[in-house]
């Protein structure tokens, strides 16, 4: 469904590579989480992506890229929107009409969609992102958590070949972004879709994805499953990124020797862990 071989891109005028020989295989149905600090690169491989590099954000691209087994940097962002929707960490960057649902429809009817199937879409999407209700609210007077809600349910409407989301829980509290990880997924489950997910949270990466990639300046510094993922705290907290508190507390424990095996990659399996030492502590 993705693939980049050896992929890398210039920015014009920049001294250093945004992105320099990235190799990467992502199959269909798959869910994949991008992580990295700032500058990492990540948010150039989501322009790349979903075409808007080079064309909007002009630089030089080596290598190969292939999305649903066309390449976007030379398509275009217009032409990649037929099996690829992007998520952008912006909302009014992306919202155009005046009400709810007008926005949702629009990209629907672009498609040829009948009256029904946009109403039965437009319904059952503004539902799962909890905004029914709200299809004849003016655009203009939601929160910036409610657009964010607002640009998934136009996203999920469009049942996408290809999901592209960059930050795209900026804007929510933190019961809001797990719920948008928990959408992808269940998306991915119905649809068959593929997800990429550009996002600051490890946790949620861990909890949901089914491969991580983690950037540093330009470069892949760490790939694999949650968790192969959740073994690396120290090599993650020195790129820039938080780590959750059960695994770096596990990780303390583990380099005292006071609990073994592999580190957990959910919450849930540091609590099985723990839970034998708490239960120690209270007898003795």
């Amino acid at each position: 469904m993705i693939k980049l071989d050896s992929l890398s891109f210039r920015y014009d005028e920049a001294d250093d590579y945004a992105l320099c020989d990235i190799n990467l295989d992502i199959g269909k149905g798959e869910f994949v989480c991008i992580i990295g600090a700032e500058r990492s690169g990540k948010t150039t491989l989501f322009r790349l992506l979903n075409g808007t590099a080079p064309r909007a954000f002009e630089g030089t691209v080596s290598g190969s890229l292939s999305v649903d087994g066309q390449d976007p940097s030379l398509r275009g962002h217009m032409a990649t929107g037929e099996a690829v929707t992007s998520i952008f960490d912006d909302p009014d960057s992306q919202i155009i009409s005046l009400t709810v649902a007008e926005e949702i429809a629009f990209a629907l009817v672009q498609r040829g969609l009948d009256f029904e199937d946009i109403h039965t879409r437009c319904t059952e999407s503004l539902k799962l992102v909890g905004l029914s209700g709200f299809e004849h609210r003016a655009t203009g007077t939601l929160s910036g958590g409610q657009k964010q809600r607002l640009v998934m349910a136009a996203a999920l409407a469009l049942k996408p070949k290809v999901l592209l989301v960059d930050e795209g829980t900026s804007a929510l509290d933190p019961e809001g972004a797990e719920h948008c990880f928990a959408l992808v997924k269940d998306l991915i489950k119905r649809e068959g879709t593929t997800a990429i997910m550009i996002d600051r949270s490890i946790e949620l990466a861990l909890r949901y994805a089914d491969r991580i990639i983690v950037l540093d300046h330009g470069k892949v510094a760490l790939s694999g499953t949650p968790a192969l993922i959740s073994q690396n705290p120290k090599l993650l907290a020195s790129l820039g990124l938080r780590v959750p508190l059960w695994l770096d507390l596990c990780a303390t424990l583990a380099s005292r020797s006071l609990i073994q095996g592999d580190l957990p990659a959910s919450e849930a399996e540091a609590l099985a862990i723990l839970a034998p030492l708490t239960a120690q502590r209270e007898t003795a």
